[in-house]
């Protein structure tokens, strides 16, 4: 048994040697004498383990491969629907911290070497079709209507675009920064997904064109979609505010929301779902038989950053809606656009003796300022 851990670990050891040596020299600096002085061994031990440079580069792949499937089974795992789960795998699979872009880099590596080499070549191919199928399964899972054609031709779209990204993200950072290719893989497969289940095909969506028409990221939310406020949205966005009590006779909620839409509007997010999910919304289309129910908005927050304050202002989620946890990720969606611009910390206003917003902003982590609000109206609405 003594023994056998020792092997292990000195397996571990050089594992992480080679990978170590990989990221900082690349494929042409990984040489068995470069593995062995970064694990502090002979070269001789590192030949017993990988007896020819083929059989090192050939572990380099496998150690990529794995550590990119056992994040991406963690974030499968974690997510709490198919939807969420596809979402989560296809942004792991793009560069968006140090880590996935050291990856990415090792991973172009190898696609080049491939190109030259059988081995290489197959490996590689199998670690992409493996993710093609975890994909297809999920996206198959997440919409169960589509055919297993239209699941498969999905599949190969966003796993492209994932790698596209992926590649182009390895040499270019600021075109391809990592803002970019989270909004891009999110906007892909919203776009792709559309509104609910329906007869119509994905270009008749009701939900892509309003994506399409921002910069700013859309998110998945279960079966809902946050993204940013489009002006069809402004009948449903009143009703909400209105069924909400976030309304007062001083404040036109029709001039806020055109306010807004000349600062900073992709900071004006609304939460998009079917209302037969979410049912007593207003604003839901037909319920009537036969009639495909179309999307409706259930949430809202509207945020803004001054340059030295982040503000949230009528944060809603319709009160059919709420306990699902919409609120908690628009406000999440909310602070990751806000850190995105540098803003160090958000500011939000609370009426006195609403105990339940109250308890729902401490329990994000926000805490009371020892500060008094003060107000003075410029432009009178009323």
């Amino acid at each position: 048994m003594a023994r056998q851990r020792n092997l292990a670990d000195q397996q571990e050891r050089l594992s992480e040697a080679t990978w170590s040596v990989l990221t900082e020299a690349g494929l042409t600096g990984l040489t068995i004498r470069a593995v062995a002085e970064r694990a502090g061994c002979t070269t001789g031990l590192v030949m017993h383990a990988f007896p020819s440079k083929e059989a090192l580069l050939l572990h380099a792949r496998d150690l990529l491969y794995d550590r990119t499937a056992v994040r991406a089974d963690a974030a499968e795992a974690e997510a709490a629907t198919p939807t969420d789960a596809l979402l989560a795998v296809l942004l792991n699979a793009v560069s968006l911290d140090a880590r996935s872009d050291e990856e990415a880099r090792v991973w172009v590596s190898f696609l080049a070497a491939s190109l030259a080499d059988a081995t290489l070549a197959a490996r590689h191919t199998a670690g992409n079709r493996s993710f093609l199928a975890r994909v297809t399964r999920l996206l198959a899972a997440a919409r169960p209507d589509w055919s297993d054609s239209r699941v498969a031709a999905q599949s190969v779209a966003l796993v492209a675009l994932a790698e596209g990204l992926n590649t182009l993200g390895s040499v270019d950072r600021e075109s391809y920064s990592p803002d970019i290719q989270r909004r891009t893989m999110t906007d892909a497969l919203t776009h792709a997904l559309g509104s609910p289940p329906t007869a119509a095909p994905p270009a008749a969506s009701a939900t892509a064109p309003a994506v399409e028409t921002t910069g700013s990221p859309a998110r998945m939310a279960g079966d809902h979609v946050i993204r940013p406020f489009a002006a069809a949205d402004a009948d449903a966005v009143v009703a909400l505010w209105q069924a909400c009590g976030l309304t007062r006779p001083w404040n036109d909620p029709r001039r806020d929301i055109e306010r807004k839409l000349t600062t900073q509007p992709e900071l004006f997010l609304v939460v998009e779902g079917a209302p037969d999910l979410v049912p007593g919304v207003a604003g839901s289309a037909s319920d009537s038989a036969g009639e495909a129910s179309e999307p409706t908005i259930v949430g809202s927050a509207m945020a803004g950053y001054d340059g030295h304050r982040g503000w949230v202002n009528y944060l809603a989620v319709a009160p059919s809606a709420q306990g699902r946890g919409l609120g908690r990720r628009l406000m999440q969606a909310v602070e990751e656009q806000l850190l995105d611009r540098g803003c160090p910390k958000i500011n939000l206003q609370i009426r006195e003796g609403n105990e339940p917003v109250l308890a729902f902003y401490r329990a994000l982590g926000y805490t009371p300022d020892a500060a008094v609000s003060f107000g003075k109206r410029l432009i009178p609405d009323a």
